[in-house]
């Protein structure tokens, strides 16, 4: 039977590999719709601006290479003239508002994304549905956490791969857990490192092997997209060169920002049921929700329907 997640012991189970991976469509068919809006409504406005701001920084910086190649047609003079215009790139305001923006998308997007689970595994009334507004209350109350704990995971990634390439790559598997784990629980930025360390202890390959394989699938199930995506950057290309304040520039920018939306929802998905296995794996919450259940005038189960009434012979 399809689980349709509605009530807190859908997602506290421990899975097999194949199983997280089914969970996570399963998951996303059963909420496409409300899930959908609250993207809709949170994410996708961020997504159009950081698109419109890409577009703009690109058309400025190629304009500015431009300029560096009329002058220096060849040798070290146009070298140094494409690293001139790289500088001014990285100092200008408008890279740093775009910068801000790019991490304001991804802070909105995992919000809303693990913030909805949050309202489906506790939710505020039972057999309520998920709406935009509630989970624009957790986007709210965690925007700044997760904002700067963004710029933390980054840095802390980085010295692990200057310092030696391996302890990167392990942290990188470590803190995939970080925000649905400091999302569901409420955790700081120290706590939610040592919880996901715990929960990653002795699963780290399980952990790789899930986000590789989801990737894959991913990449495969929007190759058309991908094709699309490649066609829009010639094209980019080819209107930068032509005329970098085109605005269908501008479209396909935002276009492929919102493409963002569709390639990270189900790894995110997937991470998120890696975590419900590893923390009912190591501490049975699943199973403290259904011992506690016992005794209670709606702990039936739900096709109540099926089973015999006193009055019925039933089938021997």
């Amino acid at each position: 039977m399809r689980n349709t997640f509605t009530k807190p012991a859908d997602f506290w189970q421990q899975r097999d590999f194949g199983q997280k991976i089914s969970a996570t469509f399963e998951f996303m068919g059963a909420h496409w719709r409300p899930l959908g809006q609250v993207l809709l409504y949170l994410a996708v406005p961020i997504a159009l601006v950081q698109g419109i701001l890409g577009a703009v920084l690109q058309s400025q910086t190629l304009s500015t290479i431009q300029q560096a190649g009329y002058r220096y047609s060849s040798g070290s003079g146009y070298l140094s003239g494409r690293f001139a215009a790289y500088s001014t790139m990285l100092q200008s305001p408008l890279y740093l508002l775009n910068n801000v923006v790019a991490v304001a998308l991804h802070a909105v997007l995992i919000l809303s994304v693990y913030g909805y689970l949050l309202c489906c595994v506790y939710p505020a009334q039972e057999d309520a549905s998920v709406t935009v507004a509630d989970v624009w209350e957790v986007v709210k109350r965690q925007f700044l956490s997760t904002f700067f704990s963004l710029y933390g995971i980054w840095i802390l990634i980085a010295l692990g791969l200057l310092l030696l390439l391996v302890p990167g790559i392990y942290l990188s598997v470590v803190v995939s857990l970080f925000f649905v784990v400091k999302v569901l629980e409420n955790t700081g930025f120290s706590t939610t490192i040592s919880r996901c360390l715990s929960l990653t202890s002795g699963k780290w390959w399980s952990t790789f092997g899930l986000i590789a394989v989801m990737l894959l699938i991913i990449y495969f199930m929007f190759a058309t997209v991908g094709i699309m995506t490649a066609l829009f950057g010639g094209i980019n290309s080819l209107l930068l060169r032509s005329d970098g304040k085109s605005s269908m520039l501008v479209v396909l920018s935002a276009f492929s920002g919102l493409l963002s939306l569709l390639l990270y929802t189900p790894v995110m998905l997937a991470i998120a049921f890696q975590y419900f296995n590893l923390v009912e794996l190591k501490e049975g919450v699943g199973l403290r929700l259904l011992v506690d259940k016992l005794g209670q005038a709606n702990a039936q189960p739900e096709a109540q329907s099926s089973y015999f009434q006193p009055d019925e012979e039933g089938s021997y």
